[in-house]
């Protein structure tokens, strides 16, 4: 798990092997850019070993409103606060 910063705006990827979802990296971009790249990864959950195409990574910006200390739940969905 990682903290995360309200306001900020991340990428993730749901893991092949635990289906969590897992932080890959804050998006500098703001979530304007078209991700064009592949991404060999390790859950931090489960430790399975996967890639991830640009059709497999999500974005998600976190709330303002958010606790600087909150941490993305394995339960959260998108469009959930």
């Amino acid at each position: 798990m990682r903290t995360l910063t309200p306001g900020a705006w991340y990428l993730l990827f749901l893991c092949k092997g635990c289906n969590t979802r897992q932080v890959l990296f804050r998006d500098l971009n703001r979530g304007q850019s078209k991700i064009v790249a592949t991404f060999i990864v390790e859950c931090q959950d489960c430790g399975h070993k996967a890639s991830y195409d640009s059709e497999r990574i999500e974005r998600y910006h976190h709330p303002i409103r958010a606790a600087t200390k909150e941490v993305l739940s394995p339960v959260w969905r998108p469009g959930q606060p």
